[in-house]
C-alpha cells in the first residue's frame, strides 16, 4: 500500500499535523508513505523520520512545474490513499482526475457560506473532516479535526515520545547554559505594538530576574540586530562558530536553525514567545510556555477571525499560558509576570 499527504506548509502548522501524519505512517507496518513538505519545513522532517517514510519538498506556494510534476508523480506510481492535509484549492481537483485513489481531505467552511473545496468537488473525496471556521462558538482545533480524519478503526491514538530523538550537537553542549528560560523575538511584531528594543532589553532583564539563564533568538534574517545583540549580550553564531562571552546570563544565539533549535526548545524551562513555531515545537513535550497571541482587532470581523485562530491552534494542557499583548508594554508586562517563575 502506498499513501501519499500533502503537506506542504509552515513548520507551526506541521506541528499541529503530526499527530495526523502518525496514523498514516503507523497503521499499517508495510504501508509506504511518501510526504510532500514545504521549503519552510525541511529542515524539520526528522519529526517524521520513518524507515517506510520518502519527503519530497516542494514550494509553500506551489508553482506550475510543481502542479504539474505532482499530477505526473500520482500518474506513474501506485498510489492507494492521498491525505490533503494542507487544504489548497489546486489539490481538491486531483480527485476529478485520479478516481482510482481515496482522497482523504481537511476542508474549511468561513463566513459568507465560504467553502474550500466546493460543495461539489467534496463529493469526490472518499472522507473530509471540516474545520468550521464560520462558527462563533468553541469549536475543536486543527489538530484534533485532522486526528479524526487519519484515525482508523483498528488503531487507538498515537501518543508519540518526541524526547527520544532529541540529541545535543556538540556547539549546544558547550555554549549552553543550564537552567534557561527561552525567548523568541519576533521583530514584526514588535514593530506592529510600537515595542523599541528598550522594551526588548526591560522583557530580557525581567526574565532573567526570574530565571538563572536567559536563552533568545531572532527570525532567520540578517538585519542591524544581529550585530547589536552580539554587542551587548553573550552570543554565539551557528554558522561562524563563534562565541563571544559579555559575563552576561542572557545569551543570543545567532543562525540556529533545525535539530538545533529544536533541542534548544526542548531543553529550555519555559518557552516565552509569540505565538507560531517555537510555541507549537514547545507543545510536543508538554513545555511550559507564554503564549503571546497577537491579533490586530479593529472591528468585529477582526475579533471573529482572532477568536478562531485562537480555539483553532491553541494547545491545551497544564502550564501553556497565554496573554493578548497590547502597545502599552508596561501593562504588558505586568501580566507576563503572572506566568514567570516566582
Amino acid at each position: 500500500m502506498h499513501s501519499v499527504i500533502l503537506k506542504n506548509d509552515a513548520v507551526g502548522d506541521l506541528v499541529h499535523s503530526l499527530p495526523a501524519i502518525g496514523n498514516v505512517i503507523y497503521s499499517k507496518k508495510n504501508t509506504k508513505v511518501t510526504i510532500f513538505l514545504s521549503e519552510r519545513s525541511d529542515k524539520f522532517s526528522f519529526l517524521i523520520k520513518n524507515p517506510n517514510v520518502e519527503i519530497k519538498i516542494i514550494n509553500y506556494n506551489l508553482r506550475l512545474v510543481e502542479k504539474l510534476n505532482l499530477l505526473i508523480y500520482l500518474f506513474k506510481n501506485k498510489i492507494d490513499n492521498v491525505y490533503i492535509l494542507s487544504p489548497k484549492n489546486f489539490y481538491f481537483f486531483l480527485p476529478l482526475f485520479f478516481r482510482k485513489i481515496r482522497f482523504y481531505a481537511l476542508c474549511v467552511d468561513n463566513i459568507n457560506n465560504y467553502k474550500r473545496p466546493n460543495s461539489f468537488l467534496r463529493k469526490f473525496l472518499f472522507k473530509f473532516v471540516i474545520n468550521h471556521r464560520e462558527k462563533n462558538f468553541k469549536r475543536e482545533s486543527t489538530k484534533s479535526i485532522q486526528e479524526k480524519l487519519t484515525l482508523s478503526d483498528n488503531i487507538s491514538a498515537l501518543n508519540i515520545d518526541y524526547t527520544k530523538i532529541l540529541d545535543k550537537s556538540a556547539k549546544i553542549l558547550k555554549y549552553l547554559p543550564s537552567n534557561y528560560v527561552y525567548f523568541h523575538f519576533k521583530n514584526e511584531r514588535f514593530k506592529t505594538l510600537n515595542w523599541k528594543l528598550d522594551e526588548l532589553k526591560i522583557l530580557l532583564n525581567e526574565l532573567s530576574y526570574h530565571y538563572q539563564n536567559v536563552v533568545f533568538t531572532k527570525d532567520h534574517f540578517k538585519d542591524e540586530n544581529n550585530t547589536i545583540f552580539k554587542d551587548i549580550y553573550n552570543s554565539y553564531d551557528f554558522h561562524t562558530d563563534k562565541f563571544l562571552n559579555k559575563n552576561k546570563n542572557i545569551t543570543f544565539l545567532d543562525n540556529i536553525e533545525g535539530f538545533d533549535l529544536f533541542n534548544v526548545i526542548a531543553h529550555s524551562k519555559k518557552v516565552v514567545a509569540f505565538h507560531g513555531m517555537m510555541t507549537n515545537l514547545a507543545s510536543l513535550f508538554k513545555k511550559p510556555v507564554l503564549d503571546l497571541f497577537h491579533f490586530n482587532i479593529k472591528n468585529w470581523s477582526s475579533y471573529r477571525n482572532a477568536r478562531n485562530f485562537f480555539y483553532e491552534f491553541k494547545p491545551n494542557y497544564k502550564n501553556y499560558d497565554f496573554i493578548i499583548p497590547k502597545k502599552n508594554f508596561p501593562k504588558t508586562l505586568k501580566k507576563m509576570k503572572f506566568s514567570f517563575k516566582v
